[in-house]
């Protein structure tokens, strides 16, 4: 068992640390006077058969735009991505700063494992593919054609499901219909 020590109070509340025995995480929380309190935490490593889950990752890239020199600087977020389970990737995707604060460009990148390196380096191409579409300004025209670019081959595949779904139930009442007049 591992106890944790938390802190905060109603719901804006933080964990601190952890002990694996309850009297030294007792012991932390008198020594520091804060209000943190222990919890014993659950071990959840044989709860559920974990084998067959694989992660997707979706990363969030950002770059500053340095005015002086149109210049773009990645920022260093490692932390800056959340997983998801799906069977499929999901569409990646650029936007841009607000209306008065038009000097960053976020890039959403989809991967299917924890390589944040790889996914930099994605953005990285993104947005000098980008960049070459305004003569290395970046306009909300291009960020909307390159969101079309990405969109377009998941419209493709829903476009193909929706085919293939009407195909079958025109099969199954063709099925039915031959069924019906055989039997007469």
């Amino acid at each position: 068992m591992v106890y944790g020590v938390f802190g905060g109070c109603y719901s804006d509340w933080y964990v601190v640390g952890y002990f694996n025995n309850r009297q030294d995480a007792e012991k932390y929380c008198c020594l520091c006077g804060d209000g943190d309190y222990v919890k014993p935490l659950k071990d959840l490593t044989n709860e559920k058969d974990l084998s067959k889950v694989s992660l997707k990752y979706c990363h969030e890239v950002l770059f500053d735009c340095k005015d002086d020199e149109n210049r773009w600087v990645m920022r260093e977020e490692p932390e800056r991505y959340n997983c998801y389970i799906d069977n499929d990737l999901r569409c990646n995707s650029v936007r841009q700063g607000t209306l008065l604060k038009n000097n960053w460009v976020c890039f959403i990148v989809n991967i299917d494992h924890d390589d944040r390196r790889l996914a930099e380096k994605i953005a990285q191409d993104y947005l000098a593919e980008l960049r070459s579409y305004g003569d290395g300004k970046i306009y909300e025209k291009n960020i909307e054609l390159m969101n079309d670019k990405f969109v377009a081959p998941f419209k493709e595949k829903e476009r193909i499901r929706k085919e293939e779904e009407i195909k079958q139930k025109e099969l199954a009442e063709l099925e039915r219909l031959k069924a019906k007049y055989e039997t007469k």
